[in-house]
């Protein structure tokens, strides 16, 4: 359970790495007092974060049997 834990927050990682640019334009403008009502997270980014959790939880889970 704890190899699959570790290598899911790898997943994570891998997987918000694209959208950091995007989490720090937000940072700056909260920063700013800038308030918005919604927040538009890309499609493509959320399937990219998906992609790569599934991948490295499938390897963890052949690399222990």
């Amino acid at each position: 359970m704890l190899v699959l834990c570790s290598f899911a927050l790898i997943g994570l990682t891998i997987g918000m790495y694209p959208t950091r640019k995007l989490f720090a334009e937000w940072a700056h403008e909260i920063n700013q007092g800038v308030t918005r009502e919604r927040y538009d997270y890309p499609r493509s980014h959320l399937a990219f974060c998906g992609a790569s959790l599934l991948v490295t939880s499938a390897a963890a889970i052949l690399l222990t049997r």
